[in-house]
């Protein structure tokens, strides 16, 4: 009998390379969008520049003492955060070799009203995962009745979905028990994040930028 891997993590706004890396590395996929959101996560990320990174935030309603998962977080369009953030990743990849292929789409999700944090960061997640021609199947936990919380709702997952294998990052025992979750028959595989080097713009290569930068310099079904 083969086995069937999950994955899963909350969805950043323009997520950066290892979210992807875990992805293609499952079966299937979780966007764990039904986890408490704690200011200054998961709404920004950053690009590259001339003068060196820049981080795009994309502004929230949120209260400091609310308890809103991820999915109810609500974007603040009171601020006028789009286009300065579509003209800044328009003129700081303008010359990146794969440009023409990612912008617009890139800017037509940004220019959309989404409602919530997750609908936007959701939506980037999927254009990149397609263009970048990875496969696997995603869906979102707030979308699937599964019951339990933390590690006891992701053991729920991987059954509803009949996976026996859950993706974790070394020296995450403290989150995420392996005791915990081989007693109930699921094994861990480990995501070695692989720090990958391509060609950037901008001189010195600089880690730890959005899947956006990768996107733009390495072109589609590259990943």
């Amino acid at each position: 009998m083969s086995s069937k891997v999950l994955g899963s993590v909350q969805p950043t706004y323009l997520a950066w390379i290892p979210l992807f890396e875990r992805m293609k590395m499952a079966d299937v996929f979780i966007y764990v969008d039904d986890v408490e959101y704690t200011r200054g996560s998961f709404n920004r990320n950053r690009i590259k520049t001339a003068n060196g990174p820049l981080m795009l935030t994309v502004p929230v309603h949120f209260d400091g003492d609310s308890k809103s998962f991820i999915s109810q977080v609500k974007i603040d369009y009171s601020h006028k955060w789009q286009v300065p953030h579509w003209k800044s990743i328009e003129q700081n990849y303008q010359k990146a070799k794969y440009f023409g292929d990612v912008f617009s789409s890139v800017k037509s999700i940004l220019t959309t009203k989404h409602e919530t944090l997750a609908d936007l960061n959701v939506a980037l997640i999927e254009f990149f995962r397609q263009y970048l021609g990875v496969k696997t199947p995603c869906y979102r936990s707030s979308q699937i009745l599964v019951e339990g919380l933390a590690n006891e709702k992701l053991v729920n997952l991987c059954r509803h979905f009949g996976a026996d294998h859950f993706i974790v990052k070394p020296g995450t025992e403290e989150y995420h028990p392996s005791e915990f979750f081989k007693s109930r028959g699921i094994e861990f595989k480990y995501l070695i994040a692989s720090n990958k080097v391509y060609p950037q713009l901008y001189g010195d290569f600089l880690p730890g930028l959005s899947i956006l930068d990768y996107a733009m310099n390495c072109g589609p079904n590259s990943f």
